[in-house]
Formats: structure tokens, C-alpha cells, sequence
């Protein structure tokens, strides 16, 4: 009986286990997300600055337009909680740069939680499986 109740314990801290390491990996892939829309935008803002006669704008998805700024000194940036401020194009890149350190910091300590919970997870599942064969014996 003890046995039973030690397998239903692990099972179900298991199942905890892997229902964390199933949103770690969603918001590790939010996270790159926003990452990469971050570098895009950065790559965008040096490409206005080098650019004279005009850039291409994004839409979405894989649609642009090619248009002129008519003020390549600022920008306006969402500086946090949907507020956004016209900010200096160096001022914009230093606030996007900080936001990318901030989110590559985030992917590391969530890449580094789903590894040490896959460890875990890989150990804890051949102990249930063994719990589970010996239960079957002591009751077949």
C-alpha cells in the first residue's frame, strides 16, 4: 500500500513537473519572439539612418511599403505599459538595446529552468516506471 501511494505521489508530481516545463517552453518561445522583433527593429532603425531616400516600412506578415520619413531625428518608442515617447533615434536604439539584453537575459534563465526540469523530469520518470512494475507483481 505504501508503494501505491509513493507511485500516485510521483505521478502526480510528474504531472506538475510537466505541465511547468510546458509553459516555460511557451513563454521561452514568446520570449524569442519578442526578441527577434526587437533585433528586427534595431536592424530597421540602422537602416532609416543609412538610408537618404527612403525605406521600406513593414505592414505584417511579409507585406511592405516604401515610403519617406519626413523626420529621420526621432522616433516614437513604447518605452513600457503602452506608452509611447518621441525619442531621439540614438535615444530609441539605447532603450531597444536595453530591451534585448533584458529579454536574452530572461531566455537564458528559461532555457536553464527547462533543462534543469527535463532533468528532472528524466529521472523521476524510470523511478515511476519501476514503481509501476513492481506494483504489478505484488498484485499479478
Amino acid at each position: 500500500m505504501t508503494d501505491e501511494k509513493g507511485l500516485q505521489e510521483k505521478m502526480i508530481v510528474y504531472r506538475t513537473l510537466e505541465s511547468r516545463l510546458e509553459a516555460l517552453m511557451k513563454q521561452r518561445e514568446f520570449i524569442n519572439s519578442k526578441l527577434m522583433e526587437i533585433i528586427s527593429t534595431i536592424v530597421s532603425i540602422d537602416e532609416i539612418e543609412k538610408n537618404k531616400d527612403g525605406a521600406l516600412f513593414r505592414l505584417g506578415g511579409e507585406a511592405y511599403v516604401e515610403g519617406k520619413m519626413n523626420n529621420k531625428k526621432n522616433i516614437l518608442v513604447e518605452i513600457g505599459a503602452g506608452v509611447i515617447l518621441e525619442k531621439s533615434i540614438k535615444e530609441s536604439k539605447e532603450i531597444l538595446n536595453e530591451r534585448k539584453i533584458e529579454l536574452e537575459n530572461t531566455f537564458k534563465e528559461l532555457q536553464n529552468n527547462i533543462t534543469q526540469l527535463s532533468t528532472v523530469l528524466n529521472q523521476l520518470g524510470p523511478e515511476i516506471n519501476e514503481l509501476i512494475q513492481e506494483s504489478q507483481k505484488s498484485s499479478g
